[in-house]
């Protein structure tokens, strides 16, 4: 286990370091994360005006309520790209070293994303039935899950640029009299002529082309094919092994992945909150959401069952001290004190079930999905801390959250006869003390 193990940090610290540190990656995750308000908002908002229940949407709606929260989604979650592009960039620009021109390179950037979606609005008039065209208008398209790709890339290309020119020195420089914040407007001046020249040549050379536009480019040629990786369960299951196997070997497993999970999956979450506000059926079968509703339930390897066991049915000690301080922790999907205190480091007798136990309940949940017991997560983000049950609760609805209670108790079962082990070594070792 010694040679191994030396033999698989060696390979994968270097890897880990370079995803760990990728300033990009760091971008995009600080970004999308900073916008939880944004998409808890839209998600609630579109929960309460969707709740199925007769005379609750009979009361609703003779109320006005449901036109008023119907509003909330439509400038949260169906436009999460426009929040997104300029959190990511100003993300970005504190990573290259840039912090007091992030703001600036934020709105700039936001000012590219506009300019990258193609004006005009057609539709259908109600009374004549006839197209109309609205020239002057942005579609509403590429404002939510579909151009959350093309701000991704724009979030981390443009203040790249915007730096580039910073760090020649290629700005107006004023006097030392001038006050820094009106210094600092006036030095943004050429980067922003340079980056609205550069984008105007990008936008009319996509026109030029059978796409039309970048986004339309972006959502075909790179969104569209990675619908169908992020569609496949053993996609997710090969990142919740990575994950446990990642954390077994000293390495925080979330962060290293997490970044990955957001860039795949925070679009199949927005398409599904778009369904539910619209009453139609999910789109997508596997959201960021399975990751804590389904599959690291009590946090990495699935552990809330071996918290359980520790905490009610350890009689050494040592885990019996443990499970009273892991659980609560566990609850909530957190689950360090397990992971460092048994610890599961280069532990092999927990090899198995930390590896394999969010696989399994994971992919329960999926083929539930898949005969129609269960319905899609809704696409309502977890952040980390939500408890459990309720986390199922609010991301998919009752049924949701008796499954994840009976894939607890199966978290438990599986633990069982390897917490035994633990308990009974550490009750030997304990004797021998005394």
């Amino acid at each position: 286990m010694g040679k191994f193990a030396e033999k698989f940090e060696s390979i994968m610290m270097p890897v880990v370091d370079k995803i760990s540190t990728n300033a990009s990656l760091q971008a995009i995750t600080g970004g999308l994360m900073s916008l939880l308000p944004v998409t808890i908002l839209g998600a609630i908002a579109s929960l309460l005006g969707s709740f199925q229940v007769d005379f609750y949407q009979n009361f609703i709606t003779s109320t006005g309520i449901k036109t008023l929260l119907s509003f909330i989604p439509l400038v949260t979650t169906n436009m999460f790209s426009v929040y997104a592009v300029f959190a990511i960039a100003k993300s970005m620009a504190e990573k290259l070293g840039h912090k007091q021109h992030s703001t600036t390179m934020g709105l700039m950037t936001l000012v590219v994303f506009f300019l990258m979606i193609p004006l005009g609005v057609s539709g259908i008039a109600a009374e004549s039935k006839e197209v109309v065209v609205v020239g002057n208008a942005i579609g509403m398209l590429y404002l939510g899950a579909p151009g959350l790709f093309s701000a991704i890339l724009l979030g981390l290309l443009v203040p790249r640029i915007y730096g580039f020119v910073l760090d020649r020195g290629w700005i107006i420089k004023m006097p030392a009299q001038v006050p820094p914040m009106v210094s600092s407007s006036f030095s943004g001046l050429i980067p922003a002529f340079i980056i609205g020249f550069v984008f105007i040549l990008v936008r009319y050379g996509f026109s030029l082309t059978a796409f039309g536009n970048m986004n339309t480019f972006i959502y075909q040629l790179i969104q569209t094919p990675l619908r169908g990786l992020t569609a496949s369960p053993f996609t997710f299951i090969v990142f919740l092994m990575l994950t446990s196997l990642l954390w077994f070997f000293g390495i925080h497993g979330g962060m290293v992945i997490m970044p990955l999970l957001q860039a795949m999956y925070t679009t199949a979450g927005l398409e599904n909150l778009a369904a539910l506000e619209a009453g139609q059926a999910f789109p997508n079968i596997v959201t960021l959401a399975d990751w804590a509703v389904f599959g690291m339930i009590g946090g990495g390897g699935a552990t809330i069952g071996f918290a359980i066991w520790l905490a009610f049915f350890a009689k050494s000690q040592r885990y019996k001290t443990l499970g009273k301080v892991a659980l609560p922790s566990s609850l909530v999907g957190i689950n360090e004190p397990i992971t460092f205190g048994t610890p599961v480091v280069l532990n092999p007798i927990l090899i198995i079930p930390f590896l394999l136990t969010p696989v399994i309940t994971f992919s329960i949940a999926h083929i539930l999905k898949v005969v129609g017991i269960l319905t899609p997560l809704n696409g309502v983000g977890v952040p980390l801390g939500t408890p459990l049950v309720f986390s199922a609760l609010i991301a998919g609805g009752p049924v949701h959250a008796l499954v994840q209670v009976l894939l607890i108790a199966l978290t438990f079962v599986i633990y069982y006869p390897f917490a035994l082990m633990l308990d009974k070594k550490a009750l030997a070792e304990e004797a021998a003390e005394q």
